[in-house]
């Protein structure tokens, strides 16, 4: 099988620094990187075009049948605090259609895959590319509009529902529909409205993830001047407004103020758009001592941050599913977030006291609180799920679901057959 993997988020784990203006590593990165892998080593042919900064190659033979392109058309070094560098998305999908017209001549895919984050442009890339290529797509809804994404700003909110429009135009030309959770699956089948038999859901995978030995956080405690018997609480993830890294800063200052609460050293673990602005609030809190700074690390570092931390806090205003969460579960670490999107179906099904509503700071910092300070009854909750987390999320669940999806989507696509697509499940 041939695939042609469309998405503007991709880790080049092969750099050890990664410039925050080109939209720094996050857990969607990572899992694509992680299932284009594993679709290779089970005979899967794929081409994938994204994006990439300044030094990459232009085209990387990752391994045997995964071929990366960095397919971006030139464009102007414009930041913003919410999307990295003003237009990068747009020049992706230039290049991308640019690249698909240049590639037709000698690799046809059998099937493009496209992951969606929510905005326009990936979106609009299955119809575009599938009608260049001769080839059916299929969808993948990282974040969907339809169901959890929450508007970013005044201009994203005017937007709003024209990308919602794009979102629904997009799921009925795909040969087939996935999602990360239940819960997004259902919401566009009731949206579309289409047979919920139709969509596939496909969580991602978080690999082999587990517990680091003491020596590893023992190492990692001394690098940050953290004692050991001072619980660290962290933040991992792009530093952007979705995130919610504000409510991360106010829970730390209630956390001063808190009655018994030990002191603690807030970590953040990662970089994004508003990396600047969060240490600006931070010292402006007064914070500065109490908070510790890696920005971007590899992701093979990441297990023993998670195995380190004392509790894992989410604040984001949405999330799909919640890659971090999962990592820190399968470390054995407790998770205190908002019940947002994808986290009500992760962590709400392990601890769901820790999670609160979304915007209640106050009930954020109880939580946290709760997990640090008896630790024992949340720790054996996590523990006690590991076994079903990995069964659900591990290495290998996933590219057995997304070998399934794609032969869905073959199917659904094949020339005389009558199993409906998306296109033809429209009521």
């Amino acid at each position: 099988m041939r695939v042609l993997r469309l998405t503007p988020f991709f880790h080049h784990d092969q750099v050890d620094s990664w410039p925050a203006e080109y939209d720094a590593v996050g857990g969607m990165q990572v899992q694509i990187l992680r299932l284009s892998r594993e679709l290779a080593g089970r005979g899967v042919e794929q081409q994938v075009m994204t994006v990439g900064f300044p030094g990459l190659p232009r085209r990387r033979q990752d391994r045997p049948g995964l071929v990366v392109r960095v397919t971006r058309a030139p464009l102007p070094r414009l930041r913003s605090e919410l999307t990295g560098l003003v237009g990068l998305n747009q020049a992706w999908l230039a290049g991308a259609l640019a690249m698909c017209v240049r590639l037709r001549r000698r690799w046809r895919p059998d099937l493009i895959h496209v992951h969606a984050d929510g905005q326009v442009w990936a979106l609009l890339a299955g119809p575009l590319a599938s009608r260049i290529m001769g080839a059916p797509y299929c969808l993948t809804l990282h974040c969907s509009r339809l169901s959890v994404y929450e508007p970013m700003s005044r201009v994203d909110r005017l937007q709003h529902g024209l990308v919602r429009a794009v979102e629904r135009y997009a799921l009925r030309r795909a040969a087939r529909v996935s999602t990360l959770t239940g819960r997004t699956a259902g919401v566009v089948a009731r949206e579309l409205p289409m047979d919920r038999s139709l969509i596939d859901v496909v969580p991602d995978s978080v690999g082999d993830v587990r517990a680091r030995p003491v020596a590893d956080t023992a190492a990692l405690r001394r690098s940050l001047d953290v004692p050991d018997d001072v619980p660290l609480i962290g933040y991992v993830g792009r530093v952007a407004h979705e995130k919610g890294w504000r409510d991360f800063v106010a829970a730390a200052r209630r956390w001063q103020e808190l009655p018994g609460a030990p002191a603690a050293v807030f970590l953040v673990v990662g970089d994004g758009p508003q990396g600047a602005r969060m240490r600006e609030a931070v010292a402006e809190a007064g914070l500065a001592d109490r908070f510790r700074f890696t920005g971007f690390l590899p992701h093979a570092d990441i297990p023993a941050v998670m195995t380190a931390l004392g509790v894992l806090v989410m604040p984001s205003a949405h999330e799909e599913l919640g890659g971090s969460a999962l990592e820190a579960m399968m470390c054995g670490t407790p998770v205190a977030g908002y019940a947002v999107g994808g986290l009500r179906e992760t962590v709400g099904t392990v601890t769901p006291e820790l999670l609160v509503p979304r915007g209640d700071v106050a009930a954020l910092t109880r939580a946290v609180h709760a997990a640090v300070t008896g630790p024992e009854g949340p720790r054996r909750l996590v523990a006690a799920a590991r076994d079903r987390l990995t069964a659900a999320y591990g290495a290998g669940s996933a590219t057995d679901r997304a070998l399934e999806h794609y032969a869905h989507a073959l199917d659904a696509h094949a020339p005389g057959t009558h199993a409906p697509g998306a296109r033809e499940a429209r009521r």
